[in-house]
């Protein structure tokens, strides 16, 4: 349920023999400008001791602002190579830390959640973000001993219904669709709002544990989670679900 130029996923799952439905269920709408602004000033002014980046859309929000480079001092952490990349795209330099699953990865991280530096030194972290993320990050941050500043640098609105394809919506309800991967809460959201819950024999693919979560909290049944944001994890994870909502093989007939 997206629109993505070089989508690896998509192309991950055509390679693997499916037949893969695009369509942007949801749109990105900028933060506010002087939010970020302000933001990508203290990136350049290297007014903290990490920048968190959960995702590659947080990169493309601050990419309009942010001159590059930016300070060695700042040290960058990242969920996932998806965020990684558009990181290394835009400012050249890889990031210092990459967190694979959710961005609840990185509490897990020693450098995040150990020790604090010393007394002197920068305990400020720069979490721009969605408007709609889970606060679970900035908490377990703000536990571990870090001064978090979170900046909404974009929030996701359901797409409207007229720019999807025109017979998704018959394909869904008739059960033409067999997996559906669901790349965020938000995505989950916008594909209930617009679709429909599933109907049986579709099975939901969350891309990490975030996901699921959210779409466990809406009533709906997770086929499968994928073991990581990545390609190859969700397609693991959606012949996984596919095989789960197909059922058991019938048994073998004997000749007659």
């Amino acid at each position: 349920p997206r629109l993505k130029e070089r989508d690896r996923i998509a192309s991950a799952l055509e390679r693997a023999g499916a037949d893969v439905l695009r369509a942007a269920v949801t749109r990105t709408v900028p933060g506010e400008t002087a939010a970020l602004e302000a933001t990508a000033h203290r990136i350049a002014a290297g007014e903290a001791a990490w920048l968190v980046l959960t995702s590659a859309r947080t990169v493309e929000a601050l990419a309009p602002y942010l001159h590059v480079p930016v300070p060695s001092a700042l040290r960058v952490a990242v969920v996932g190579p998806a965020t990684a990349r558009a990181w290394t795209e835009l400012t050249g330099t890889a990031p210092d830390l990459v967190a694979r699953g959710s961005a609840a990865a990185l509490l897990e991280e020693p450098e995040l959640a150990g020790p604090l530096p010393a007394p002197n030194a920068a305990r400020r972290v720069l979490l721009p973000a969605s408007a709609l993320a889970d606060p679970a990050l900035a908490e377990g941050l703000r536990r571990a001993g870090w001064e978090v500043e979170q900046v909404a640098a974009y929030t996701t609105v359901t797409a409207d219904a007229h720019d999807l394809p025109p017979d998704l919506e018959h394909r869904w309800a008739t059960g033409g669709v067999d997996a559906v991967v669901l790349t965020a809460p938000s995505t989950t959201r916008a594909v209930l709002e617009l679709l429909g819950p599933p109907p049986q024999g579709t099975g939901l693919v969350a891309i990490g544990a975030t996901t699921a979560a959210a779409t466990r909290e809406l009533g709906l049944t997770v086929a499968a989670v994928a073991p990581s944001p990545t390609p190859e994890g969700v397609l693991q994870a959606t012949v996984d679900a596919t095989r789960t909502t197909a059922g058991p093989a019938p048994a073998p007939q004997e000749p007659p």
